[in-house]
């Protein structure tokens, strides 16, 4: 069951071609046929809270700008229908009384906004003058209205593209225009000068697709909002920037009373949900957002939801906020590695290893260190996606790290507490003869004359961590793999690689990246990768490599195992 925040929004993502779209019409259908549909895809049932009297709905309408109009043949007063020019509309005694029984078919274009992709290129944004005695129904009839929304709304359009919106009072017909003016407007009527600037202004509506998209979604939601608000896609025709832009003030700048409902393939979209959820938080109370993620693995329908806290607490993270982690989401499984050229290498191993299987929908993306590895996992799980991830054998080295792996895994320490004792007192026996003096000398080389309260740059710690790996035999560990271990030893090294697959860590057995094509020199892992990939080494890997690379896919799609 989803609980969609009350003055928030909800974002469903997934895998492409898992439902989002669908999902979303269903709830849209549900709405409008409540409470007599029953038994979609996705939605099973929807529950509305209503309040407020038949009359008291009517009122709500009037101060929209919606009120009804006396038909001299029948004799009755119309509230306007859904269709545009419909013979009668809604009548008045007729909608109070579907408001009050629940009853929402002959009102739901009241209460409903619905942005299809295939709908939002339509002229949307000019309107046509009304009796100013009365509200304002149209959104562009507010922004005629209100000097300080237009500038609101104007400075929006202007962060997207560069430009400001005006509007010419001066005419009957209300049109949206690209400025700047370069003059200031007076009382009418205008001066020549000031028509011929307005004539020479282009109308939005003549505009690309981008900047018609972008504006309509913003006036539906932010200047005359229904209640509830479905969006199909908002990325469709506009760049990732302004993507992010559009979902920024989606969230932040939604009436507190307006509940938006959105289907995307956006991991752009969803980062500037995150941002406006957050910018909101700092200016008053935040803007909840909450997340549903479907898949259709195996044709089984599945949706995990994030409530706005959790949201809050999962994504809104740097590493997830201000990196591509959060892309994950929309595929059917992620693969976490340490660092861009191993996601590279396996990347490419892999679609050599599938050869003529289906398309898997797996993605390869890096957390920069092993620190954030499992952490990462744990999140995108958390957020439904399937994920494991890969560590060089190294991170069998330090307890702490384990031990936070298995918390995040699921996996338990005292599984694997002796094996990694034996193993890491091998790594100890085994060490390099380095006497103290040597690995002195070796760390003053990095660090040099430090001046005053100088501090050790990333590459200096790299440096001198590498230093003393090789005087505790881990590098050596790291160029031979499991081939270092003997004995006990190496059956327990076995029996870890073993078990942490099982709970999604593919420790690499032949200790490190490189180690898998020995052929080529080790130095800067760049050059080392360019050299293989230019080679085409990586066409032709090793039946272990392969092994590991089926392993993984094996984890995240095991029916197909």
């Amino acid at each position: 069951m989803v609980e969609p925040p009350m003055g928030g929004m909800t974002v469903f993502t997934g895998p492409n071609n898992s439902g989002k779209s669908v999902l979303l019409r269903e709830l849209t259908s549900f709405i409008e046929n409540h409470p007599g549909e029953r038994g979609g895809r996705w939605v099973t049932n929807v529950e509305l809270q209503r309040e407020g009297t038949g009359q008291e709905f009517a009122d709500w309408l009037a101060t929209r700008g919606i009120e009804s109009v006396h038909n001299l043949e029948t004799g009755i007063d119309y509230l306007p229908d859904r269709a545009e020019g419909g013979e009668h509309g809604v009548a008045i005694g007729s909608a109070m009384g579907s408001w009050e029984s629940g009853l929402l078919f002959s009102i739901n274009h009241f209460l409903c906004s619905k942005q299809w992709t295939d709908q939002r290129l339509g002229n949307q944004t000019d309107s046509h003058q009304w009796d100013w005695k009365r509200p304002a129904s149209h959104p562009s009839q507010v922004l005629w209205e209100s000097p300080e929304e237009l500038l609101r709304f104007s400075d929006m359009f202007n962060n997207a593209f560069g430009a400001p919106i005006v509007i010419n009072r001066y005419v009957p017909e209300i049109h949206l225009q690209i400025g700047p003016l370069g003059m200031e407007e007076t009382a009418p009527p205008p001066s020549p000068e000031l028509r011929r600037a307005f004539a020479e202004l282009p109308r939005l509506n003549a505009q690309g697709d981008g900047m018609r998209a972008f504006v309509n979604l913003l006036l539906w939601t932010l200047v005359r909002p229904a209640p509830v608000i479905a969006i199909d896609e908002p990325e469709a025709f506009l760049h990732p920037p302004q993507v992010r832009l559009l979902a920024r003030y989606l969230t932040q700048y939604a009436p507190a009373g307006c509940q938006v409902f959105v289907s995307t393939h956006s991991a752009d979209f969803l980062n500037g949900a995150l941002e406006g959820s957050a910018a909101s938080a700092v200016l008053a109370a935040p803007r909840d957002l909450a997340l549903v993620r479907i898949s259709r693995a195996g044709d089984t329908p599945s949706a995990s939801a994030l409530a706005a806290p959790a949201v809050r607490e999962v994504l809104d993270t740097p590493l997830l906020r201000y990196s591509n982690i959060i892309s994950g989401v929309f595929h059917d499984g992620v693969i976490l590695c340490e660092a861009e050229g191993d996601c590279q290498f396996y990347a490419a191993t892999a679609d050599v290893n599938k050869s003529d299987a289906p398309h898997d929908n797996l993605v390869f993306l890096h957390v920069n260190g092993k620190a954030r590895l499992t952490d990462a996992v744990h999140k995108l799980r958390i957020c439904g996606v399937p994920t494991a991830a890969v560590a060089d054998l190294d991170f069998l080295n330090d307890n702490g790290l384990i031990k936070k792996a298995l918390d995040h895994l699921g996996g338990e320490w005292t599984k694997v507490e002796k094996d990694v004792a034996i193993v890491q007192r091998e790594a100890s026996s085994t060490s390099i003869t380095t006497i103290a003096r040597e690995i002195k000398k070796q760390i003053g080389e990095v660090i040099k004359e430090p001046k005053g309260s100088e501090v050790l740059t990333r590459h200096q710690i790299d440096q001198i961590t590498e230093v003393l790996k090789a005087a505790n035999g881990w590098k050596a560990i790291k160029k031979s793999g499991t081939r270092a271990f003997e004995g006990d030893a190496y059956n327990a090294v076995l029996r870890l690689i073993a078990y942490f697959a099982t709970v999604g860590l593919f420790l690499v057995p032949v200790g490190e990246l490189e180690s898998w094509v020995p052929e080529v020199p080790r130095g800067k892992k760049a050059a080392w990768l360019t050299r293989v990939f230019a080679d085409g080494r990586h066409l032709q890997p090793s039946a272990e490599l392969r092994a590991f690379c089926g392993g993984l896919r094996s984890y995240l799609k095991p029916a197909e195992a």
